[in-house]
């Protein structure tokens, strides 16, 4: 009788602790925290607090502080750009409903015989060139050119050069878009939002089809959502499921 008492409280003590356990790192806690860079007083423009865990994130304000809440259990990674990612965790620390944290950065460096360096742009900039996108004019048929020069109107609508100009109107226009995606993806691998390598870039641009209207206006939020989604159902195809 007495053995059998021992195990079962041995087996309720087990279920407590693991119960506890799980409880505590199911918990929301708020993370106040500050980065600093030991050598220089920067601003940090393009600071991102990535919740590894749950897939989602936000944006730190310039002078280097953030809040967010997750739960205890979660990975977060602090990025900025020029300075290697810190990730770190709370489940292994006693509970608490609100931790402050100070992130001290570390410069990026690299040694390698050949780099071809190709600065990354900031969301302030990318936006801007988002909302400029526009295609070059090329003259078209219209009533007017019509009426005032029926000859002028031919040879606008028929004329194989001028099929030409229109044709590489679009395409630059395409390229325009593509290369401002592309700036977006760089921008966003930096950061840990997705894994994905620059020989997969073109696949991926031709997968998304990004909408020009969405890619002008859209805020930077709503579009790192509907990238990040789109590269979640990339990656199952591209693993078979």
């Amino acid at each position: 009788m007495k053995i059998l008492s021992f195990i079962l409280f041995g087996v309720f003590f087990c279920l407590n602790s693991y119960s506890q356990t799980l409880t505590e790192n199911d918990s929301l806690i708020t993370i106040r925290g500050r980065v600093l860079d030991t050598n220089a007083t920067v601003g940090f423009y393009n600071m991102m607090v990535v919740n590894k865990t749950a897939g989602k994130g936000i944006f730190g304000d310039y002078r280097g502080t953030f809040e967010i809440t997750v739960q205890k259990g979660d990975l977060i990674a602090v990025s900025v750009v020029g300075y290697q990612t810190v990730t770190f965790s709370y489940k292994d620390v006693a509970y608490k409903p609100v931790y402050e944290v100070t992130i001290y950065l570390k410069m990026l460096s690299y040694s390698s015989d050949v780099v071809e360096v190709r600065p990354v742009k900031t969301l302030e900039e990318l936006q801007e060139e988002r909302s400029n996108i526009a295609k070059r004019e090329v003259p078209t048929v219209t009533a007017v050119n019509v009426i005032q020069s029926p000859i002028t109107a031919l040879y606008i609508a028929f004329s194989h050069r001028e099929k030409t100009k229109r044709l590489v109107a679009d395409m630059e226009y395409k390229d325009q878009q593509d290369d401002i995606v592309r700036e977006i993806l760089r921008l966003y691998v930096h950061h840990d939002i997705i894994d994905l390598s620059e020989e997969e870039f073109e696949e991926f641009i031709n997968f998304l089809n990004l909408n020009t209207e969405f890619l002008k206006t859209a805020s930077d939020y709503e579009l790192i959502t509907y990238i990040k989604d789109k590269f979640e159902h990339f990656q199952r195809i591209k693993e078979g499921y």
